[in-house]
């Protein structure tokens, strides 16, 4: 097992995602969080509000510790044979929402999550793209 997923490599990808809102002018939060979906770093942009710091922070805990993207979870969670126990009653920190991505490495470990919170759910993903695109070099 790898070592965790260190501050460095978390703020990097933090960075580039608040400068690819910045980019289209969406006023986003962005969370990382280690791959037991403890929170490494959070960073509101000016006009970002609280609902955005807190579903940044959702997406990037949902994505880690599932290990898929928020979108693929959400397929998952939207399973009729699910619908008798929905995962949010499993664990209520679940977000199947898109804009939550894992952090894996090159040989497929999930070292984290990241998550964008604040403008639409395709939004948040396409920016949260870029802060993965950020710290590839990091993850080999």
């Amino acid at each position: 097992m790898r070592e965790p997923l260190s501050y460095e490599i978390a703020r990097r990808a933090a960075d580039a995602v608040l400068d690819a809102a910045r980019a289209e002018s969406a006023r986003v939060s962005v969370s990382v969080t280690n791959r037991s979906g403890i929170t490494k770093v959070v960073l509101a942009d000016d006009g970002a509000g609280p609902i955005a710091v807190e579903t940044s922070r959702l997406k990037a805990y949902t994505a880690a510790v599932m290990g898929v993207s928020t979108a693929e979870f959400a397929k998952f969670a939207a399973e009729p044979i699910l619908q008798a126990c929905p995962p949010h009653l499993v664990d209520s920190q679940l977000h199947p929402v898109p804009g939550g991505y894992p952090i894996v490495t090159d040989d497929g470990e999930v070292i984290g999550g990241i998550g964008v919170g604040g403008a639409h759910g395709d939004v948040d993903a396409r920016i949260v793209s870029e802060g993965l695109k950020s710290i590839a070099d990091l993850l080999a």
